[in-house]
């Protein structure tokens, strides 16, 4: 008798809607859009699109760091700017592991920190402690010890902090959201030796109360390379994360970058919803 053992895996649909509007006409908008899923073993993309209302749109570049991403530029908008993306894809659980992913970047850059990032005497001590327990020595092993320390020092509260929040200010407070817990985990991270991102992407959740907009952080070893832990979830990524751009923390992995040339106040709203589909 075979066991045979069926990969975990899921077909998703996603639809993401990013509308600017404007209290007064703005002569013009350049934007850089980064919402496409990064392509790896972990995913096979059945369809994806693009769109940017009345925009005239570049070709697509792959960045050193594998990001894929693609220039849009409209002309004298007079309300509204709408970015539009919407897929059907079908994804595979690798168990964290990135792998087949492609890109040029030395993994060493990111043992870099940035203001968000950059960790104070207090980090370096709860660092430190957790170095303590860490009884098998490895690295790895280190990392999840890590991972579960993060999940559990800070509490999930929504809006308790702003974009540009460091991981100084939400170790601080113990309360935050999902880029708070990826910029402490990957400062805890650097503190050690191990290179480590912020990473942005969906995920998909019958918990109401999780977003479909996500972030986590990667950590590269060497024997392995890059895997992706979750420390809002306390796991490591799954079926249900679908990865799309990187970085060094929240603002330099932004999947929407903008100059708007024309003075006028903006609202921005954005709707996004990720859905588990049964194969057709």
């Amino acid at each position: 008798e075979v066991l045979i053992l069926m990969e975990d895996t899921m077909f998703l649909k996603i639809n993401h809607r990013t509308r600017y509007t404007y209290k007064n006409p703005i002569h013009s908008l350049t934007q850089c859009i980064k919402l496409f899923p990064s392509k790896h073993k972990g995913i096979k993309i059945i369809n994806w699109n693009v769109t940017v209302k009345d925009a005239v749109m570049g070709a697509k570049v792959i960045e050193s760091n594998g990001d894929q991403s693609l220039v849009s530029h409209v002309s004298k908008i007079k309300k509204s700017s709408i970015v539009n993306v919407k897929g059907e894809i079908k994804t595979i659980d690798t168990g964290g592991i990135l792998e087949g992913y492609k890109e040029s970047a030395n993994p060493e850059i990111y043992l870099r920190n940035t203001k968000l990032t950059r960790p104070n005497n207090e980090i370096k001590e709860f660092v430190k402690m957790i170095e303590i327990k860490n009884k098998n020595k490895n690295k790895l092993s280190l990392a999840h010890m890590l991972k579960e320390e993060v999940h559990q020092h800070i509490e999930y509260s929504k809006g308790s902090t702003k974009i540009d929040t460091p991981a100084t200010q939400s170790f601080k407070n113990k309360k935050g959201v999902c880029q708070d817990f990826a910029h402490l985990f990957i400062s805890s991270s650097i503190c050690v030796g191990i290179p480590a991102r912020y990473v942005v992407g969906y995920l998909e959740s019958s918990n109401n109360n999780d977003e479909a907009t996500h972030a986590w952080a990667e950590l590269y070893f060497k024997n392995v390379g890059w895997i992706a832990f979750d420390p809002t979830h306390n796991c490591c990524t799954n079926e249900k994360y679908v990865r799309i751009c990187s970085g060094f923390d929240s603002l330099s992995a932004a999947p929407i970058r903008g100059v708007a040339i024309g003075s006028s106040e903006e609202k921005l709203n954005i709707k996004v919803s990720v859905d588990q589909v049964l194969q057709q």
